[in-house]
């Protein structure tokens, strides 16, 4: 019987694409908005539906999962923008009072991650195709700070492209499915960590504080704060981005430490610089656009971002590479349940927690969107998170995954 051809999505101009999914965030904030519907809103948050929404119509053909709208122009040009917004606002200080626990919950999150890889891949290894091992060490990659690094790992192990797509699959469908669980449990956290005991008043105070900063000096914004917050955003991401370029060469090529462009790749240069200036930019007067709405523009371009990401989550595509999914699930279980241990044993909030489960998973673009479901404020925590994670991913991958996975395959 000869395969059935796909069916191309109904929607495939990035115009159109995009029109589609601004719509979604909006029609979705006014419904919450309306009596009737704020019960069920406070159980089931409105972050939930921009990326379930687009995921549903992904899976029923309307969307499609891949599109120039997601890569390059959002993961280019809408997320380095949307950074710099987020980390205007910043308080360094305050954010240094969350102290050794957060760096703790992020480790933990790491450790999960790599013992996760290695179970999971002792269980499966036996139902999963020659050299999968290298799939697994660059799923490792990805889920260790993002995307950078798996393609990193990806060239520096010269894996086959058969083992590409599935893992590609696993990262999606997976990653993006857990996210959209961890914004769920946000409007449980107080129960949560309730029952765990957990000692949440560093987090509060830190929110109370930016929130409060907010509410007594905010103000209208007005047509050139729109323009000089537009206007930075862009100018300074993309110079980054541009710099990102220069610098990876220089360590790589000019001083020959090869050993960098296998860490981090141009693209991750430009995020940590952006980083930097960001943060920098958060101790001068820069920082009073927040008081007019810099940090709501970033989270309108995170709520746009976030259904992007759903949109690239095919649930279809689980039929695909059933034995690579199975494994993916067995291993953000060990991963979750090392975090939940350390949870307990921290008496570490929910809002940790969650962040740096996914600091590890979904990297510098979605752990900001993660923490800001916890504590809208908070967004700079979640980045500041995942840049640790970026560091420490492909490195992990490389020398630890790769080389235990191998021996297990060989053993």
């Amino acid at each position: 019987m000869p395969p059935t051809e796909a069916v191309a999505p109904f929607i495939t101009e990035p115009a159109h694409l995009l029109a589609f999914l601004a719509g979604i965030v909006g029609l979705v904030f006014w419904l919450s908005t309306l009596r009737p519907f704020q019960t069920f809103f406070r159980y089931l948050p409105p972050l939930i539906w921009m990326y379930f929404l687009p995921m549903i119509a992904t899976t029923m053909g309307i969307t499609p999962d891949d599109s120039p709208l997601y890569s390059p122009v959002m993961s280019r040009i809408l997320l380095p923008a949307v950074l710099v917004l987020l980390l205007i606002p910043s308080d360094i200080r305050g954010i240094a009072k969350l102290g050794p626990k957060a760096v703790l919950m992020m480790v933990a999150g790491t450790f999960g991650i790599v013992l996760g890889a290695t179970v999971s891949f002792w269980i499966f290894k036996d139902k999963l195709p020659e050299e999968s091992w290298k799939a697994v060490a660059a799923l490792s990659g990805s889920w260790i700070g993002g995307s950078p690094n798996m393609t990193a790992v990806i060239e520096s192990l010269d894996m086959p492209k058969t083992l590409v797509a599935p893992i590609v699959i696993v990262d999606t469908v997976l990653a993006y499915s857990w996210l959209g669980l961890l914004i769920a449990l946000s409007a449980y956290q107080r129960q949560i960590d309730k029952h765990h005991k957990a000692d949440a008043r560093v987090i509060d105070e830190l929110a109370a504080h930016l929130e409060a900063e907010q509410a007594t000096q905010s103000r209208a914004p007005r047509t050139g704060d729109i323009a000089m917050m537009v206007g930075l955003a862009l100018v300074v991401s993309q110079i980054c981005i541009w710099l990102g370029g220069p610098i990876n060469l220089f360590f790589t090529k000019v001083l020959g430490f090869k050993q960098f462009g296998e860490v981090i790749n141009a693209f991750g240069w430009g995020i940590l610089l952006i980083t930097a200036v960001g943060l920098a930019l958060s101790t001068t007067p820069v920082r009073r656009l927040d008081f007019c709405g810099a940090s709501a523009v970033g989270n309108v371009g995170l709520y746009l971002l976030l259904t992007s990401y759903g949109a690239r989550a095919n649930l279809n595509a689980i039929l695909e590479a059933p034995m690579f999914v199975a494994m993916g699930a067995v291993w953000i279980a060990i991963h979750v349940a090392v975090l939940y241990a350390a949870t307990r044993l921290l008496k570490a909030p929910i809002f940790l927690a969650a962040t740096a489960s996914m600091a590890n998973i979904g990297g510098t673009a979605s752990a900001p969107v993660v923490a800001a479901a916890y504590h809208p404020s908070m967004a700079p925590v979640g980045l500041l998170m995942a840049i640790l994670g970026g560091v420490l991913g492909t490195p992990l991958a490389l020398f630890v995954v790769a080389a235990t996975c191998k021996a297990i395959s060989q053993g």
